[in-house]
């Protein structure tokens, strides 16, 4: 974990002034799946945009002020992300054959975000695809696209089953 610390430090220090607090979650982000799947450990910690910014407060680059300024803006920014219009659902639902992608059920269809808001996502049709809501709960914040291979691994951690993407 000492390692994790260092390299989280090491990154956020290069990139801070340089980079959104989006663009370097993603890279702290990167690094630590990358190290995860290096070591096999089953999981890698998730870092926001906002979990930056609290990182920036305890170097003492920004104030207070400046976190809930930039939650404030979030906020906003998060309510314009995440809505879809009828058309994209519509459109979404089609693409996927009004199906879940990850168990063929047609009942109780949701539109899930792939990489979810609170990680920087969006509302594109790119971003997007067809849930079941059993598979969407089960599944929410998880950041995998069923569209593409992917695969279950069992998590010693928690004790569950986690879906990722097959890199390839």
């Amino acid at each position: 974990m000492n390692t994790w610390i260092k390299e989280t430090d090491k990154i956020f220090l290069e990139m801070w002034g340089n980079n959104s607090p989006t663009e370097i979650a993603a890279a702290v982000n990167n690094w630590h799946s990358n190290f995860s799947q290096i070591k096999g450990a089953g999981f890698s910690p998730i870092t926001t945009a906002r979990g930056v910014m609290f990182h920036a407060l305890k170097f003492g680059l920004i104030s207070s002020a400046d976190v809930s300024a930039f939650d404030k803006q979030q906020k906003s920014d998060r309510g314009k992300r995440s809505y879809i219009s009828n058309k994209i659902r519509q459109e979404v639902l089609l693409r996927d054959g009004n199906q879940c992608l990850l168990c063929g059920n047609k009942d109780k269809l949701t539109v899930a975000h792939i990489t979810p808001i609170s990680r920087g996502g969006n509302s594109d049709v790119e971003n997007l695809q067809t849930l079941c809501f059993s598979c969407q709960k089960s599944n929410h914040g998880s950041s995998v696209d069923f569209r593409k291979p992917y695969e279950k691994q069992w998590c010693s951690n928690c004790g569950r089953a986690h879906y990722q993407n097959v890199k390839g």
